[in-house]
């Protein structure tokens, strides 16, 4: 969802910046930028990607935004999609630090839709996940358990809140 949003602004050079060493969630949403890019016909490139492989007790996602974010930038990324809404945050206290303009300049998309995203400068375009349902839907499961019911896998689908973080690439040619 959010590098087809990024793809739909016209951004073609996209990168991600993760985190290491997750639950498997890291590896589904690269695993889901890899394989939009692909549908796309967009190029795959390695050092579009930048994933903090430290030890992430000793490192918070804003700092690994932080600190990843030049790596991309050095690769000519216009868009990135960040594993999370902490490690945007990062990136964009990186771009303000670097005198780099969001939206403007590049275009930064989150994930989880966080409180906190709504408030940063520029407000972050995030792809939300349905918390509300997802702890109901758990309580359910939970009660099910209890009672020896049988309890089924459940998807539930996120959605795309469009906020000042992403915006048409610039066509500098």
């Amino acid at each position: 969802m959010a590098v087809e949003h990024l793809i739909s602004l016209g951004h073609t050079c996209i990168g991600y910046l993760g985190v290491g060493d997750r639950s498997s969630s890291n590896q589904q949403r690269l695993e889901g930028y890899r394989m939009t890019l692909r549908e796309a016909g967009l190029p795959q490139i390695d050092d579009w990607i930048a994933i903090n492989d430290e030890d992430n007790k000793r490192i918070s996602d804003v700092d690994t935004g932080q600190k990843m974010l030049s790596q991309l930038l050095a690769a000519g990324v216009t868009g990135i999609f960040c594993y999370n809404d902490m490690v945007a945050i990062g990136a964009l206290l990186a771009c303000q630090e670097l005198g780099i303009s969001v939206p403007q300049d590049l275009s930064l998309v989150g994930f989880d839709g966080i409180a906190l995203s709504r408030y940063v400068t520029p407000p972050l375009t995030t792809v939300c996940q349905p918390m509300l349902e997802i702890g109901r839907s758990a309580m359910q499961m939970l009660l099910d358990l209890l009672e020896e019911k049988t309890i089924e896998n459940l998807v539930l689908s996120p959605f795309l809140v469009k906020r000042g973080s992403s915006a048409v690439v610039k066509n500098d040619n």
